[in-house]
């Protein structure tokens, strides 16, 4: 949605036959709308990869399970599902 909110914006700034300049200020505006936000941050992982896939989570985590009580992170919901299929043949490979 975010995504679609700055294309549309600078979508119509193209159409304008004006030659304005984007200020700095709406620029900033426009960058922390688009830019992600890792709200797992501040979580600790009992992996420090994905265990679907084998992926590093410092690459990124889309996804989170919670597995005997620690933290599993995942690239993709698909990895977070592949998981859960089998949690212990997963934390086996580890």
């Amino acid at each position: 949605m975010k995504k679609i909110l700055v294309i549309s914006f600078l979508l119509a700034a193209c159409s304008n036959n004006s030659q304005k300049e984007i200020s700095a200020e709406n620029l900033k505006k426009i960058d922390s709308i688009s830019a992600p936000v890792n709200d797992f941050a501040n979580i600790t992982f009992a992996s420090k990869k994905d265990l679907n896939c084998g992926m590093p989570l410092v690459a990124g985590v889309e996804d989170t399970a919670h597995y005997k009580g620690k933290i599993y992170g995942f690239c993709s919901k698909e990895c977070k599902d592949g998981f859960l299929k089998n949690p212990e043949a997963e934390i086996a490979k580890q």
